[in-house]
């Protein structure tokens, strides 16, 4: 028995291998690093001002930002953010229907596509 399964993601090659490793790393750059950097410069900057807080370097921006994600997480648990699940399988009544849907709808397609050329070719001769 063959399994359905949803493929979204197909690497194939050298070239594939290197657009995904780029892929995960701008996504870790833009996740993970630009946070930790905004909130290491936003946390010295604060530091400056009221003169009582320690300065920190971008590792400790990184912890905090960790802490901060953590923190929101926990404090909105009810909410789901990522739902995975696989496509129910359709009964073959089902897919006859969709499929003479689509075949409908594209014959309706094809009948106004002449109307359209037709309106273009006024257009043209009015001008």
């Amino acid at each position: 028995m063959k399994k359905n399964k949803l493929r979204v993601i197909q690497i194939t090659g050298f070239r594939g291998i290197l657009s995904a490793i780029f892929v995960v790393a701008c996504l870790i750059a833009g996740f993970v690093g630009f946070p930790s950097i905004v909130l290491e410069h936003g946390w010295n900057k604060l530091a400056d001002i009221t003169g009582t807080l320690p300065y920190i370097n971008a590792f400790q921006g990184l912890i905090l930002w960790g802490i901060l994600a953590v923190s929101y997480m926990i404090i909105n648990k009810k909410q789901r953010y990522l739902a995975v699940f696989e496509p129910k399988p359709k009964n073959p009544r089902e897919i006859r229907d969709i499929i003479n849907e689509i075949k409908a709808q594209s014959a309706a397609l094809k009948q106004e596509a002449p109307q359209v050329q037709e309106e273009k070719e006024e257009e043209k001769e009015v001008v």
